[in-house]
């Protein structure tokens, strides 16, 4: 209530919790301190952070330079945003473990002294338009991780990315591109061989390693034995022939459009979901290609992602994800695959992601089955 907010000393918020609802406005009024669960984290934090943020790829880097420190034999725990919160894991922390911290453009909004010894920004494409005032509101907030970085921290920036680079221009903090050598010193340039076998995620990765002077070769070990994610990009079975992959944690257009170029062959997409007023435009060019030979719309941006896509590739609709991966399922044959990458959030048909991409994966073990 507004007297329980008027009697706090300081309002921590959690990241699901828009800045127009109840408490922020009350605590903005009342002129207490407003801070993130991240933040909070971070006065009780007594090791170094790395701290990654971007639109796309986030949970997979943070588990990579996790495993990648242990590899090294230095302590390290995964934390944040990928669903394990970092004031949770505070007080098993030393000098000697690093924090490697998964942190969303809400969660920015909110950190005023957060200071990551290695900040990296993935990408920036467009999220959370519902809750951002435009792109450039969201590129500002993500920026936030750069903030109260000195000339004594790093900054892991992509140097491919146009909006990302002219950030990286701007910051304080010693500058390690990937991507794009740009103004990296030898000891971390990366050669054109690299940058072409590794995605752009994974030479984050390498550079964040070299930062920490770990070899390498060990660090290619690390992310060639990386199996991925649940819900990312995660092959559930081949069934008569047609692959099934589950990327149900793509919940935006950017996502989409990375889990195609990197899924080969013919596609058949199941996608939509709760629409987050991002600009779905960008998919029009992904899905004009002769590999998508139809897409499954569900969810409540059905009707919007109907008029944008009639004309560019075959468009059906479903009422449920069982139905609709059973439409995608009939419309595919043996050397297909049919991939659940939605753009969208879950919440208007599931709890979260991982609710819908395990109820995608029982749906496909059912119709194995079913013979």
């Amino acid at each position: 209530t507004r007297q329980c907010v008027a009697e706090t000393d300081i309002v921590v918020v959690s990241p699901g919790v828009p800045e127009s609802t109840g408490p922020i406005p009350w605590a903005l009024a009342a002129g207490l301190p407003i801070i993130s669960e991240i933040e909070l984290g971070f006065y009780f934090c007594p090791a170094p952070v790395v701290a990654v943020t971007g639109t796309n790829g986030k949970s997979s880097v943070v588990t990579l330079i996790a495993e990648l420190l242990r590899a090294a034999r230095r302590p390290a725990v995964a934390c944040g945003n990928l669903g394990v919160p970092f004031c949770s894991v505070v007080e098993q922390l030393t000098p000697e473990t690093v924090a490697v911290v998964e942190v969303s453009s809400f969660q920015l909004l909110w950190c005023h002294q957060f200071r990551p010894k290695i900040a990296v920004l993935l990408n920036l494409g467009t999220n959370h338009l519902d809750r951002h005032e435009d792109s450039e509101d969201y590129a500002a907030a993500k920026a936030r991780i750069f903030q109260q970085q000195t000339p004594e921290d790093w900054a892991v920036v992509n140097g491919r990315d146009p909006r990302v680079a002219a950030l990286g221009q701007l910051l304080l903090a010693r500058r390690v591109w990937f991507a794009d050598n740009r103004t990296n010193s030898p000891a971390f340039k990366v050669s054109p061989e690299t940058q072409e076998l590794l995605a752009e995620s994974a030479q984050a990765v390498l550079q964040v390693g070299r930062i920490f002077g770990i070899p390498d070769p060990l660090t290619w070990q690390v992310i060639r034995a990386f199996r991925g994610l649940e819900h990312r990009l995660e092959p559930v079975m081949t069934l008569r022939g047609v692959r099934f992959i589950n990327d149900s944690k793509s919940t935006t257009p950017d996502s989409l459009r990375h889990a195609v170029s990197h899924t080969a062959g013919p596609l058949v997409l199941i996608l939509g979901g709760r629409d987050k007023g991002m600009d779905f435009g960008p998919l029009v060019d992904t899905l004009r290609d002769a590999r998508i030979l139809g897409v499954v719309l569900i969810g409540e941006a059905r009707a919007r992602l109907q008029a944008l896509l009639a004309e560019v590739c075959p468009v059906h609709e479903a009422a449920t994800l069982e139905a609709a991966t059973r439409q995608a399922a009939s419309l595919a044959t043996p050397g297909v695959a049919v991939l659940l990458s939605p753009a969208c959030a879950s919440f208007d048909m599931f709890r979260d992601f991982e609710e819908r991409g395990k109820a995608f994966k029982a749906i496909v073990e059912a119709l194995a089955g079913e013979g």
